[in-house]
């Protein structure tokens, strides 16, 4: 029996109006405490002579349908006791009703049987002030038999809400396995750390382990293991004798493993942050220039999740009191690796790397590039930076370096097959991919080159519809997606089937811009539009809804700055105030 506190008293108008008069049959209905009829124990007697019952759609399908109850006096209902029924039958007359919590659940049933909709609602609306982490469980199971919708959507809402608490009621381990996977979907799961809902799924799958071993691939789907301390995931989760006698996992494992190598390569519903695990998956606006051409030196933080902007470390070498002593951070390039951003070249620090520490706060500087350049890319692959292309101030360069992160050493691989600046490159599936660009100060080209590290070559895909430079891509699921220039539309490049598609026109050109995906959306960020002016707006692309929409407006426009996503933890950011991004 479900347990409650507290009791209300329902004054609401009669089901079917308040009519009272219609001609109804006589009826006896008969209820053993026990639901069944036995020698000796005739059970309780209740005529229903005109009343509401009697002109249930129950009660009417037993007399105007060829059924057995048509021709009997008396007529077992199984299921409501004669106090229940009388709870009914005072609400047909008085409109009035006392819910308690010792007969909250017997009466909803009832109501329920009889469609008394009004009387189900109240009894839904009692159930829900009463819910508490011992009861939600058996609300959840009732409210799933007699498919109250509104009530199931609140119990799963209260769960999610208190998660931790239900944890420690024995009732938790008997969620069906849909319900649970349902919850564990959730972004808003109230939960501070991913281990404690691998945990969960563990202890639910152990405590029937016969029958749902099979189901752990199912539910372990709405684990985010690559969010997991690289420690707790080797010792607890690789480690544990249930998942590695379940092959179907495998291919989870392995997403975590590439994602605690090379950050955001992964990307995947199990990459991004739910709301209360103390970080937020947030994109990040490094430096770039303003509609004066004054070089930004601050680094903005955008959490659409929490409508907010987030301050971090400005970029090193720019807090000096002396203006002539900082350093301009422009047209340099920049990506992330295992949560950490790096930064390297710029028109003033065309040899300068840098790395932003996200645990810390802080920038530090690693080894310099052994060719300077700007209008460069750099791009992460196989654990590795690699630092693409670009300007030397000469000429166009087709150079490539890779970062070696363990050592902190640059080496050289094989040069693009093409000399461009101002291009777009991401990686994607074990291969590197560089758009378009220009091979001069004047032209731009629609050539697609791809690189793969295995066997150190270059080669040419299919080319871009349109030729572009001052564009950026990202990688985001099955395609890479490629904005800026002067084509006013973000287009979509399929590495499986080597062709490209239009996803959306865009309202104004947006060169120099920047792209990130963040919540499983892609944010484009500022450029300058085709009067040379910097834009301010931030666009989002839900690849779901196939919906572009603005985001918000920046307290000032920017351009030719860096766009990347990273996780962070609240505990080393202050909160703007939320003004300061107009939505």
């Amino acid at each position: 029996m479900l347990s409650y506190s507290g009791g209300r008293r329902v004054n609401r108008p009669v089901e079917g109006g308040e009519k009272r008069s219609e001609k109804g049959r006589g009826l006896l209905l008969m209820k053993t405490k026990t639901g069944r009829r036995t020698e000796g124990d005739p059970g309780e007697k209740i005529s229903l002579v005109k009343t509401k019952v009697s002109k249930t759609q129950l009660v009417k399908a037993m007399f105007c349908n060829d059924l057995k109850e048509k021709y009997e006096k008396r007529i077992i209902i199984k299921g409501v006791d004669a106090e229940t029924m009388n709870t009914l039958l005072d609400y047909t007359y008085t409109s009035k009703a006392l819910i308690t919590k010792q007969n909250v659940q017997r009466v909803l049933e009832a109501a329920n049987l009889f469609q008394f909709l009004r009387m189900v609602d109240a009894c839904a609306s009692f159930l829900t002030e009463a819910l508490n982490p011992e009861n939600c469980v058996g609300i959840l199971r009732l409210a799933d038999t007699h498919s109250l919708d509104s009530l199931k959507k609140q119990v799963q809402s209260y769960i999610i809400q208190n998660f931790v608490q239900i944890l420690n009621s024995e009732e938790f381990l008997e969620l069906p396995v849909d319900t649970l996977y349902h919850i564990l979907k959730s972004d808003d799961l109230y939960v501070t750390e991913e281990a404690q809902v691998f945990e969960t799924v563990m202890s639910w799958v152990r405590h029937k382990q016969s029958e749902r071993l099979c189901l752990l691939p199912y539910v372990l789907e709405n684990v985010r293991l690559p969010l997991l301390d690289p420690w707790y995931f080797v010792e607890m989760v690789e480690a544990d004798p249930l998942i590695r006698q379940c092959p179907e996992v495998f291919p989870l494992l392995q997403e975590a493993r590439m994602y605690h190598l090379s950050g955001n390569e992964i990307i995947s519903e199990r990459t991004k942050p739910r709301m209360h695990e103390f970080q937020s998956e947030v994109f990040m606006i490094i430096g770039g220039c303003t509609k004066d051409e004054r070089f930004v030196a601050e680094v903005t933080c955008l959490d659409p999740l929490r409508r907010s902007r987030l301050e971090v470390a400005k970029l090193p070498m720019t807090e000096h009191e002396l203006d002539s002593e900082n350093k301009k951070w422009v047209e340099f390039a920049c990506v992330t690796l295992k949560n950490e951003v790096y930064i390297s070249g710029g028109k003033e620090t065309q040899h300068d790397v840098w790395k932003y520490n996200s645990s810390i706060n802080k920038w530090i500087q690693i080894e310099y590039l052994n060719i300077g350049r700007w209008r460069h890319k750099m791009v992460v692959l196989g654990g590795k930076v690699y630092v693409l292309g670009g300007f030397d101030g000469l000429q166009r360069i087709n150079n490539v370096e890779t970062y070696d992160p363990f050592h902190n050493c640059w080496s050289e691989a094989a040069p693009l097959l093409i000399h461009v600046s101002s291009f777009a490159a991401t990686s994607h599936k074990k291969k590197l991919y560089v758009i378009g660009g220009g091979p001069n100060g004047k032209l731009a080209t629609d050539k697609t080159q791809c690189y793969d590290p295995s066997t150190n070559k270059w080669n040419l895909k299919s080319a871009m519809p349109v030729e572009a430079k001052c564009i950026n891509a990202v990688s985001f699921r099955d395609r890479i997606y490629v904005v800026g220039g002067a084509m006013r539309a973000l287009y979509a490049y399929s590495p499986l089937e080597d062709s490209w598609c239009l996803v959306t026109q865009l309202s104004h050109e947006r060169a120099s811009c920047g792209i990130a995906p963040c919540n499983n959306r892609l944010y484009i960020t500022g450029g300058r539009d085709e009067k040379n002016e910097v834009i301010a707006t931030v666009l989002c692309w839900d690849p779901e809804a196939q919906k572009l929409t603005e985001e918000c407006v920046l307290p000032r426009g920017v351009s030719h700055h860096g766009s990347v996503t990273i996780r962070k933890s609240y505990t080393h950011i202050r909160r703007i105030v939320p003004g300061a991004v107009s939505v």
